[in-house]
């Protein structure tokens, strides 16, 4: 594989932070031995403990609180450091563990626990999973692609036959290359010398970047073996070198820990897929910046903003390459400001790379008048009730912010990849930003923290290879220090915003009462009034209440695939950061009940909501099993139709209403819920919605509830037409004519 870089590729700063015995090595003229007594000091901490004893200590070190999973033979070792009465905890803290119907199950409640949990350093927290081998890591294949989808930083641990085991021994599979495509980094330890630095590396590279999921096999006599100063002494003498000779790197490539030759630093990872670290005078591991190749460009963040090129040409280091600094008074971070200072039109996207940074966002905003559009995974990071807030764009988003950014001539997309639900049809998305850079005005800048994802969807004028929150923090700055000259630019723009809210807002399908004779318990009929609802009425009515209550900024709301899914993010107010859970790039169904469980795990004192569909419910309700074990207040709103409606309006459009594997027939679940020994409350008119509505917000705080709701077919509507313009959407459930070799997918 051909190495990328921008820049120099060494850099190794190998004194920063050495303990004094390495220093004082290194001083005498020996930098191998420097690393190797380094990595001797780090070793020696565990020294005397099994490896399984290791990665229980290393989960501990990074704060983990709560590990969800599922037993086996081949990870009992691990398992049993778990265990409340194991002799190593004392009085010492201990990991809290809850076990799952299965461990796809168990990896999407690590997905919501990730996803709504933050550290001190201001990332999302790793989730974390155990499981066994063979099917135990098979099953887990959908979390973790999933979590690679939406960069959800996830730290799966599974068993594996022992290394003395007969080829195709029970449960044994290649699990390791299963994961390697899907995953950030995928590795079987050797010995137990290695796996402090194997857990370390796996927090590092789950967290940093944009986060994702590492998998780590577990032979099972690996897990019991004990770390001596033999086995530490053999690893160090085993240690290879990472060196610029390309054959013996491919030769090498499945080392996890080289030396590098002249310096401290050692290096972990594959040989083009990894990163550097020394051991600090603390004796812990610490990353270095040494390198700017694209894998270290995609973990580490250089403030760099980069003058447009062409995809192919990103990593090209001609000297006439337009480069500046993030922050500098002059060069193309005052031509940048310049150019958002000027724009009469301009429009923000605001992606999951604004999450830690909703104030700065909202000072840029405010300060310049900009509207703001999110996407799924940004939903939130800028309130809704303000005034700029235009709410979601793309495929099934709302039609302001879709016909905005097709007029805006400058378009600032901060901490998203341009993702082709946001976009529609690339070839005419943003024409007039397009048109205002061949001007020389206007144009494009894009932030993001990964360099490969410079230009790969949409060329920008500027790439700000930086994180979203120092962007914001740079630009609010510049912008204070010297505010535009015309502070009533955008006002014409502002109104323009005004006036397609007024025209197109979401529009919710209402329905005529009906009478009707029922008889009560007693014999005796009666007339009554009910009218039917649908999935956006619901929807609309939890989201006011609410509001109404203000419990909106302390509720977590997480959601299946489907109509409900778009219908939650269109029609509830969404006010915080990471409010929202769901899958969007893989589309995963099934996944909310377990990001729910994971959500209020994380965050017991907000209020977790799932909101689903019948569909993605009917895939993992075993959970119910663990909700009712571990008593996980959660509160599960089932939207059911007994369709999957979403691809039931596609067949509609698309294959002459000819209805196939979308109709499902709904199991009682209120019965199921008190199976499980959770309370539920069920609804089937508007008449009766608020009150049980109420109830279910309200009433249930220290103890699962399940509502379930009958509601009728709907789409979810707007949607843009498939292979067409972000602007041409459909507005109106009617028939028309489609492209029908465009079907979504």
């Amino acid at each position: 594989m051909e190495s990328k870089s921008v820049g120099n590729k060494s850099g190794f700063n190998s004194q920063d932070g050495l303990s004094s015995a390495a220093w004082d090595d290194l001083v005498n003229g020996s930098a191998e031995l420097a690393s190797k007594n380094a990595a001797r000091t780090y070793m020696n901490k565990f020294k005397g403990d099994t490896a399984a004893h290791i990665i229980y200590s290393k989960l501990l070190e990074h704060g983990v609180e709560v590990v969800n999973g599922y037993s086996g033979g081949a990870i009992l070792p691990l398992l049993d450091q778990f265990h409340n009465s194991h002799p190593r905890h004392g009085e010492n803290k201990r990991i809290r563990w809850i076990t799952n119907s299965n461990e796809s199950s168990a990896g999407h409640v690590a997905e919501g626990i990730a996803k709504s949990s933050t550290e001190a350093d201001g990332r999302l927290a790793a989730g974390i999973v155990v499981a066994t081998s063979g099917p135990g890591a098979t099953n887990l294949v959908t979390p973790v692609v999933d979590a690679m989808c939406d960069g959800v930083p996830l730290i799966v641990l599974c068993g594996q036959a022992a290394t003395t085991a007969p080829v195709d021994a029970f449960q044994s599979c290649p699990a390791v290359e299963i994961m390697e495509p899907c995953t950030k980094w995928s590795y079987q330890i050797k010995n137990a010398a290695e796996v402090p630095f194997v857990m370390d590396y796996a927090f590092y590279v789950a967290r940093n970047g944009r986060p994702g999921p590492v998998f780590i096999d577990l032979p099972k006599d690996l897990q019991i073996q004990q770390l001596t100063d033999e086995v530490i002494e053999n690893f160090l003498d085993g240690l290879g070198t990472y060196t610029q000779d390309e054959t013996y790197n491919r030769s090498h490539d499945k080392e996890f820990i080289r030396l590098i030759p002249d310096t401290t630093a050692i290096h972990l990872g594959r040989v083009e897929e990894g990163l550097s670290f020394v051991v600090d005078k603390e004796g812990e591991l610490k990353h270095v910046e040494s390198g700017h190749d694209a894998y270290h460009l995609d973990h580490h963040s250089t403030n760099t903003i980069y003058g447009g090129v062409e995809y192919e040409k990103i990593y090209d280091e001609d000297d006439d390459r337009r480069m500046g600094k993030l922050g500098a008074s002059d060069g193309l971070m005052a031509e940048m400001i310049e150019r958002i200072k000027t724009a009469k039109r301009p429009f923000i996207i605001a992606g999951q790379g604004t999450n830690d940074a909703s104030k700065e966002l909202m000072t840029f905003a405010e300060s310049l008048q900009i509207p703001v559009a999110t996407t799924l995974h940004g939903l939130g990071a800028f309130d809704e009730r303000h005034h700029l807030a235009t709410n979601m764009l793309g495929m099934h988003g709302h039609a302001t912010p879709n016909y905005l950014i097709q007029e805006c001539d400058l378009l600032v997309c901060i901490g998203s990849r341009f993702d082709d639900r946001i976009t529609g049809r690339v070839s005419d998305f943003i024409p007039a930003a397009r048109q205002a850079s061949k001007e020389g005005r206007g144009g494009v800048i894009h932030v993001d923290v990964r360099f490969s994802e410079n230009a790969k969807q949409i060329k920008p004028d500027y790439f700000v290879h930086s994180s979203g929150k120092k962007f914001l923090q740079a630009v609010n700055d510049a912008i204070r220090m010297n505010p535009p000259k015309d502070a009533s630019r955008t006002k014409a723009w502002i109104e323009r915003k005004l006036e397609l809210e007024k025209e197109y807002p979401i529009k919710i399908t209402k329905y005529n009462p009906q009478k009707f004779m029922i008889e009560d318990e007693n014999g005796n009929t009666q007339e009554v009034t009910r009218t039917k609802m649908n999935c956006q009425s619901v929807i609309h009515e939890m989201n006011r209440q609410l509001l109404e209550s203000g419990k909106i900024d302390d509720s977590i709301f997480t959601t299946g695939v489907g109509i409900h899914q778009m219908a939650a993010a269109q029609l509830i107010t969404w006010t915080q950061p990471r409010q929202m859970l769901s899958s969007g790039s893989l589309g995963t169904m099934g996944v909310s009940l377990g990001y729910c469980m994971g959500a209020k795990l994380a965050n017991p004192t907000k209020i977790c909501i799932s909101v689903d569909g019948d569909g993605s419910f009917n895939m993992t309700f075993t959970e119910l099993k663990t909700i009712g074990e571990e008593k996980i207040p959660v509160k599960l709103l089932i939207l059911d139709n007994e369709s999957q409606m979403m691809v039931e309006y596609w067949q509609r459009l698309f294959h002459d209403e000819r209805y196939i594997a979308v109709r499902n027939k709904s199991p009682k679940y209120c019965t199921l819920a008190e199976a499980f020994g959770i309370k539920s409350i069920y609804c089937e008119s508007m008449e009766e919605l608020p009150e049980k509505m109420r109830s279910f917000l309200e009433d249930y705080d220290d103890e699962p509830v399940l509502f379930h709701v009958r509601i009728e077919r709907t789409p979810c509507l707007p949607m843009v037409a498939p292979g067409q313009p972000l602007d041409n959407m459909i507005l109106v459930d009617e028939d028309f004519e489609v492209d029908k070799s465009a079907a979504p997918s």
